[in-house]
């Protein structure tokens, strides 16, 4: 990354600009298993920059995601994109996702997937009916659980159960992209 300062600009205010702009790049990855970018899915928590790499720190959804590999790939691509040649750490948050990390606008694009995010009593995300029961124990992951409308018939799962609970931190650095 370059250090050049830009006349009238201190150092750290043009860190902080570019560490939102990474921030920028980090929250529009998209999920590896539902089309909803990271910062949507209140994933992202932060992006910080020193003399040598970024920091990421994300908050799984669940630690033992199967999807966590890929989205540390992901992360890594966008931001070798964005910053050639950075070294970039990423860290995963212990415990630290919960479902009303889930942005608005997040909400909707789960909604209009089918997905309903885990909180109040669940509702058809395709009708909004009440009138809903609970098909299985585990959906088609772990952090997802089957339910069955009663009103429209349709199959929907809730994301953000009590399985998507991460368990600890882990932090992984690698030099530039993926």
């Amino acid at each position: 990354m370059s250090t050049d300062q830009l006349p009238g600009q201190r150092t750290d205010q043009r860190t902080d600009e570019l560490a939102d702009r990474l921030a920028d790049v980090v929250g529009g990855v998209f999920d590896p298993e539902i089309d909803v970018t990271l910062r949507q899915l209140g994933v992202l928590r932060s992006v910080s920059l020193t003399e040598d790499r970024i920091q990421v720190n994300l908050a799984p959804t669940r630690l033992g995601c199967p999807g966590l590999g890929e989205i540390a790939r992901r992360v890594r691509t966008a931001l070798d994109e964005a910053a050639p040649g950075s070294e970039v750490e990423i860290v995963w948050e212990r415990g630290a996702w919960e479902p009303s990390a889930v942005t608005p606008a997040g909400r909707n694009v789960l909604r209009m997937a089918g997905y309903r995010v885990a909180g109040a009593a669940p509702r058809c995300p395709y009708c909004g009916g009440e009138d809903v029961q609970r098909a299985g124990r585990f959906g088609g992951s772990v952090c997802k659980v089957p339910y069955d409308c009663r009103g429209c018939g349709s199959l929907f799962d809730v994301i953000g159960t009590a399985g998507c609970s991460a368990a600890h931190a882990t932090s992984h650095s690698r030099q530039g992209g993926s």
